[in-house]
């Protein structure tokens, strides 16, 4: 997906809602704002996804601000939140078998979106929400399953090797959708980025939640990117997706890359889970609120069933 008009107000509002909870002086959120409108103003274009924009909407906030590691603290708590409610998940799982465990799982996965105190045209105040019974209203609406513009009823294969394309902060429940799929043979990469943006998983949370038990390799995808960039891939993680026979993004920021630039991997099914963070979104899947999504947004070796230009 390329940017809309409409993504402005949200890229503007979420730099806004950083710096309110960051707690910045007005001098220093003017520089910031300063900084952005006019890097917004000289380099707008159509044929770049959001993420692009947000990204360096980002970089510039912590270039004012002097923040390597920005919302730390929150970062934190974050983590600690989203590993207990997957420790009850887990504990629910083990009761599941076959589809139903994997459904499960999925739903589970998509829904632990809603754990994040960076939502665009939310705000970072929803920090505060972090508990079960917000997890569980997204789990309770559960996603979507679209193929070819319909619903459908969720369909598991066993490719000899898949990649986990997710960039998000929801390990622990990554861990165990990506540990439930292994067990029935495929062997998972997962690229990180090489540094925080947002609230984005780096490789330290990880290793905390020691997600190198259930996949194959882990890899660097790009330096401090929303989703990955296809501007800033390493060469390993390009070989990576190149080589995948399925490609799992994780998060509305890598559906944007994967529906726009899907066709530069052929042979790879393209697979998006995430809970959709604003209306053009929830609208290109026929909803006009918030909605949790799993999407097979290309086929193995075949055309791109969305995306591939504007939304």
């Amino acid at each position: 997906m390329r940017i809309l008009p409409d993504c402005l107000t949200c890229i503007i509002d979420d730099i806004l809602e950083a710096l309110k909870l960051l707690q910045v002086s007005r001098e220093d959120s003017d520089a910031v704002m300063v900084d952005v409108l006019k890097y917004l103003a000289e380099n707008y274009s159509r044929s770049e996804p959001p993420s692009y924009y947000i990204t360096e909407m980002h970089r510039i906030l912590k270039r004012r601000l002097n923040l390597e590691t920005p919302f730390s603290e929150l970062r934190e708590i974050c983590l600690a939140s989203c590993g207990n409610v997957a420790l009850d998940c887990a504990r629910e799982a083990q009761g599941l078998s076959g589809k139903e465990r994997m459904r499960f799982l999925v739903r589970w996965a998509v829904a632990s979106n809603a754990l994040d105190f960076r939502t665009a045209g939310a705000g970072y105040s929803i920090a505060v929400d972090y508990d079960r019974p917000h997890a569980q209203r997204s789990f309770q609406r559960g996603p979507r399953y679209r193929r070819n513009g319909k619903n459908i009823r969720p369909h598991y294969q066993s490719p000899s090797d898949r990649l986990s394309a997710r960039q998000c902060r929801r390990a622990s429940f990554d861990k165990l959708l990506i540990a439930e799929c292994a067990s029935y043979g495929p062997v998972f990469t997962v690229p990180f980025r090489g540094g925080p943006i947002t609230s984005d998983v780096v490789l330290a949370d990880a290793e905390t939640v020691k997600l190198d038990e259930v996949v194959g390799d882990i890899i660097v995808s790009g330096p401090d990117t929303l989703g990955v960039s296809f501007k800033e891939m390493t060469e390993e993680c390009k070989t990576a997706l190149s080589n995948a026979d399925v490609i799992i993004g994780k998060g509305q920021a890598n559906f944007y890359v994967l529906s726009e630039f899907g066709m530069q991997f052929p042979r790879a099914a393209l697979i998006s889970l995430f809970v959709t963070k604003c209306r053009p979104i929830s609208g290109f899947f026929g909803a006009g609120d918030k909605i949790s999504v799993a999407a097979v947004i290309k086929e193995a070796n075949g055309k791109m069933l969305y995306g591939n230009g504007d939304v």
